[in-house]
């Protein structure tokens, strides 16, 4: 506890010498729901994050002119809410798991689907591998799967 409100006098402590602010964002493109996962991509000095959200929807958004802008990937591939996603490193492809059992790769610079696979149980979440670019694990409970972005499951 003491090194929780260490951490939490630090971060606004940081936060009010380089004279930041709140700053909420404008664009409201998850239809309904919540938003069940935000996560920073791994691209461009953290320029850019992603969401994704119970309306089905994967959301990329990126900074411009100091303004978060919202484009929606895709809203259509999952049948059921998004529960988990993350950015490759090294590459432009969004990866979404859902409720529905499904795995998305979406390539964000041709705009379309990558790859998909299906789980037998539901996925909860997402962590593409740091040193290994085409490697990410997903969780389903209390199972983790590891994947291969280019491949059938490892």
């Amino acid at each position: 506890m003491v090194l929780f409100q260490i951490l939490q006098c630090w971060f606004v402590t940081s936060c009010f010498s380089l004279q930041e602010k709140v700053v909420f964002v404008k664009d409201k493109p998850h239809e309904k729901g919540i938003i069940n996962n935000i996560v920073f991509l791994p691209w461009k000095d953290g320029t850019f994050f992603t969401t994704g959200g119970c309306d089905h929807g994967v959301v990329l958004w990126k900074e411009v002119e100091g303004q978060w802008k919202a484009e929606i990937l895709h809203r259509t591939l999952h049948s059921s809410a998004v529960m988990g996603v993350g950015g490759m490193y090294g590459k432009s492809l969004i990866v979404s798991v859902g409720a529905d059992k499904r795995i998305i790769g979406f390539n964000t610079v041709h705009g379309r689907e990558e790859f998909r696979y299906q789980l037998e149980s539901k996925a909860l979440g997402i962590l593409p591998n740091p040193v290994d670019h085409n490697l990410f694990m997903v969780q389903t409970g209390y199972t983790f799967h590891l994947f291969h972005s280019q491949m059938d499951k490892c």
